[in-house]
């Protein structure tokens, strides 16, 4: 900052020499090189001169001297100690070079010796400005406006509340910089800050206007506009005044760092990339733009860039929630589950107010088997935004897994009702009426789900397995084919086909499907137990128990003591028989009888693999007992019961 104070005004009215009085009168006149040239001739006329000393060092100021007007105030100060003008030239000088401390300095000697000199206490507060010490630079500058109220003053003193956030008092101090100078284009700028901060946007943008009508080269009002069109969502707009301010500064990151927010919006996200990489070249510190970029990097799929963008500028500022959350987002999509309940943790506790934070974690802990956490927090989600479907249909699958059929079915139609076209929630609706046995409304649904997609694989796949359940195996083969030949990457889909060829006697190709399932998504326990099954049908029990027995390690948390991993420890020999058995009867859950249908039907084909099928049938026909019609081992156990009687 710029300050320049020559009053070159006469200060004694002794006997000064002419060459002297000459160099006030060009120094008053603007002839600063002059005046520098009689100042020089009056001290060279005599040294001890140090008025002299002191008005060629303000003249050198207004050249921007610094370090020269330091030098003459240096030797003023040498010449007479006690005379506070002094200091406070060369505490101007110094606040000019960017010496704050020095400058402070500088001007309290000069308000020891002159407490009345108001100019000192508004050069004190710049530079304790710049020193971020806003609560002097307040009470310096409020001292100034007691003396003498003027638009400086209360620039500064905004300035340093506006950092304290205080507001309101800074909006005050703002407005008495316009009325006392209505065409102070930074007054109107930063007063539209404010009131962006308030969400006055109409009040924003016409503070933001007036400054650009003032300062048409006003590049950070025209970035600051434009972000306000983009919170307004006028994205065209907003973009178009981030192009006029980079036009402007070609070196403003927030310009290019707002622009690519901008894009990420419009959905350009290789457009968004590439501005925010601008924003961190001329910034490398630039938290938000490394964080945007990485957004910007997981919607184009980029997850190993987006993890790396977030680091970033996690790394730069550990408290920064949105990284977290977006790292949450591309970790989950990798499959580490536990880093995105970690990452969603902590930007729940960096109070980032959202309800996707719940559904992600509930999405990862689902994944996890922790069913019960997953289906809490989706109640979070659901109940900060409860119009979402995709939350409603993410609770009713976590409620399928701990039995909660009705209320799993509840949560679909809720789904569908906000979203007449949610796939999912037609899927899980399906899902929930298939085990509670209402086979024509699971139909229905996957039907609906279908016409909505064609090519829902899932929807398919699933209409397969209840196909199976009514005894309609051709239907459910055909079904469950024609699912993977529409999406070979759909891992439900090769493991609701090797279900439905493992009854149907298939087995070599149910192995293959298993493989393939378990290719595409390592987490699926249907398919690991039931290659353990047809891997010992083929008479590698022992190298099939190590297989299974090894994923069973590698699990922890919730799914390492959940249902699926009981039955793997079963089928290994680590749970014997009776204590396995006799686990499903004492349990207590709604889940009761589906799990009695599964244990008694995985205990039997034990007893069969071993070469005991009278043992194996009495074990089946208690699978069938049961009752549990839409559970796919009543289906497989009915199939391995008749093939037995053959």
């Amino acid at each position: 900052m710029l300050v320049c104070v020559c009053s070159c005004s006469k200060r004694h009215v002794s006997e000064v020499q002419s060459f002297f009085n000459s160099g006030v009168n060009k120094c008053q006149a603007g002839d600063y090189n002059g005046a520098i040239a009689d100042f020089t001739k009056a001290i060279e006329a005599n040294t001890n001169f140090p008025d002299a000393y002191i008005r060629r060092g303000e003249a050198k100021s207004y050249l921007h001297d610094y370090a020269g007007a330091i030098a003459d105030d240096d030797a003023a100060i040498r010449l007479k100690p006690d005379d506070f003008y002094s200091y406070y030239i060369r505490g101007t000088a110094k606040l000019n070079m960017g010496d704050y401390n020095g400058a402070v300095a500088d001007e309290m000697k000069t308000l020891q010796l002159n407490p009345q000199y108001q100019h000192a206490y508004a050069i004190r507060g710049m530079a304790k400005f710049n020193l971020r010490d806003y609560a002097g630079a307040i009470a310096d500058q409020t001292k100034v406006i007691q003396f003498n109220p003027g638009a400086d003053a209360y620039m500064i003193r905004a300035s340093a509340e506006l950092a304290f956030k205080n507001y309101d008092a800074a909006f005050q101090d703002f407005n008495k910089v316009i009325q006392f100078n209505p065409r102070n284009a930074a007054a109107f700028y930063e007063r539209g800050r404010i009131e962006a901060v308030r969400i006055n946007y109409a009040g924003a943008v016409s503070d933001f206007d007036n400054a650009i009508q003032l300062n048409p080269k006003y590049a950070e009002a025209f970035d600051a506009r434009g972000r306000i069109k983009h919170n307004v969502k006028k994205y065209d707009e907003a973009i178009a005044n981030f192009n006029s301010a980079i036009a402007l500064n070609p070196s403003l990151a927030s310009a290019y760092r707002n622009r690519g927010d901008t894009k990420l919006a419009k959905l350009d996200y290789a457009g968004a990339v590439a501005d925010e990489t601008k924003a961190v070249q001329l910034n490398p510190n630039y938290v938000e733009a490394y964080a945007a970029r990485g957004d910007a990097k997981f919607h184009l799929n980029d997850d190993a860039g987006a993890i790396e963008d977030e680091a970033k500028a996690i790394a730069l500022n550990s408290n920064y929630a949105p990284a977290y959350f977006v790292r949450g987002e591309a970790q989950y999509r990798q499959r580490n589950y536990p880093a995105t309940i970690a990452d969603m943790n902590k930007a729940g506790e960096l109070h980032l107010q959202d309800a996707k934070i719940y559904d992600y974690r509930g999405l990862a802990e689902d994944c996890l088997k922790d069913y019960r956490s997953a289906t809490a927090d989706f109640s979070k989600a659901i109940d900060m935004d409860s119009n979402n479907p995709a939350y409603h249909a993410h609770r009713a699958k976590t409620r399928i897994a701990i039995g909660d059929f009705d209320e799993a079915i509840a949560d679909c139609s809720a789904a569908i009702d906000l979203n007449p076209k949610e796939v999912s929630a037609f899927n899980f609706r399906g899902n929930a009426k298939r085990l509670s046995k209402d086979f024509n409304g699971a139909i229905s649904d996957f039907n609906q789900a279908m016409a909505i997609d064609s090519n829902d694989a899932t929807a398919l796949a699933n209409r397969g397995l209840v196909k199976a359940c009514m005894k309609d195996i051709n239907g459910a083969l055909g079904d469950s084919s024609k699912a993977v030949a529409i999406n070979p990457q759909n891992a439900i889909a090769f493991e609701n086909l090797g279900i439905v060829q493992n009854s149907a006697g298939q087995f070599d190709s149910a192995l293959e499907n298993f493989r393939k399932a378990l290719q595409l998504d390592s987490l699926l326990d249907t398919s690991r137990l039931r290659v353990w099954m047809l891997r010992s049908r083929l008479g590698v029990t022992d190298d099939a128990s190590k297989e299974l027995s090894d994923y069973m390690k590698s699990l922890s948390g919730a799914a390492a003591s959940d249902w699926t991993t009981q039955i793997g420890n079963f089928l290994t020999g680590t749970t014997g028989e009776e204590e396995f058995l006799n686990s499903v009867k004492a349990d207590t859950s709604k889940m009761q009888k589906m799990k009695s249908c599964q244990a008694f039907y995985f205990a039997g084909m034990k007893h069969l693999l071993a070469g005991d099928k009278e043992g194996a049938a009495t074990l089946l026909k208690k699978s069938i007992g049961s009752g549990e019609k839409g559970c796919m081992e009543y289906v497989s156990a009915t199939a391995e019961l008749a093939a037995l009687k053959k």
